[in-house]
């Protein structure tokens, strides 16, 4: 059994608000409890767990550093439903992610293009993996922010906030907060915005195969520019085939324009 006492005191973590005695794999991680208090999506999860789970304990088995902040977090939980029957509670805790579907329309012919990133994906053994331009939300919860910042990092495309559609929000509205990719194993969910652009030709042209990315970040990026009817076939992501579902659900329901122009 981990360790689960500071000082003679047991640790504990209000999940709705309920103390939950919470213990630690080895004590080097137990010297990290007050940072992993201070990670927004650990208290969103302690805050917002459905009232059907009963939490009666939580050991966490890892802690991943992004300098002063917790990244990533792997926990169990000791977690019943209210008739005291066993829920499956391993815990891959990263927060919240935002993407961005580009659709750009040619000024000369009028054909739809959409910008993909091509970058090492280790998890997955893919060095060159197509998609959507994407990154991880920061503690400040800026969900539009973040985007428009990952677009231009990503992309070089210089985006003002109120130019990007929260696609998402127009399909769930309050009741959910975003999509969830991998909901047996991680709490992670991707906040998906629409960004439309008219370029020239010549412009798009330039942005094909473009290197970008923060390389102090270990960012190594290409973007690869396709015809956004090839976008169901062309990348294995869910971030991208998600985007593109709800774009399309929207323009036959005429929420969104289909010639996709800038409003």
């Amino acid at each position: 059994s981990g360790s689960r006492f500071r000082m003679g005191l047991e640790l504990t973590v209000k999940v709705r608000d309920k103390d939950v005695p919470i213990t630690f794999d080895n004590p080097a991680l137990e010297e990290l409890f007050d940072k992993l208090k201070q990670m927004k999506a650990f208290n969103d999860w302690c805050n917002g767990i459905d009232e059907d789970f009963v939490v009666k304990g939580i050991t966490v088995q890892s802690i991943d550093m992004f300098g002063p902040r917790v990244g990533f977090v792997k926990f169990k939980a000791d977690v019943t439903d209210k008739n005291d029957i066993a829920i499956p509670s391993i815990v891959f805790m990263r927060g919240p992610c935002v993407g961005i579907f580009v659709l750009i329309t040619c000024e000369e012919d009028k054909k739809q293009y959409t910008v993909l990133t091509a970058q090492p994906r280790v998890p997955t053994g893919r060095y060159a993996l197509l998609e959507l331009p994407a990154g991880m939300l920061d503690d400040s919860g800026d969900f539009v922010g973040v985007a428009a910042k990952e677009l231009r990092e990503e992309t070089g495309l210089e985006v003002h906030q109120k130019d990007l559609y929260d696609l998402t929000e127009k399909a769930f509205g309050s009741q959910y907060p975003g999509i969830y990719p991998s909901a047996g194993g991680c709490d992670e969910y991707f906040r998906l915005f629409l960004y439309r652009a008219k370029l020239p030709r010549s412009e798009i042209e330039s942005l094909q195969g473009r290197c970008t990315g923060i390389l102090e970040e270990g960012e190594k990026i290409k973007l690869k520019i396709i015809s956004v009817h090839e976008l169901w076939r062309a990348a294995p992501d869910v971030k991208a085939l998600s985007a593109l579902c709800i774009y399309e659900n929207l323009v036959a329901r005429r929420e969104l324009p289909a010639d996709g122009l800038p409003p």
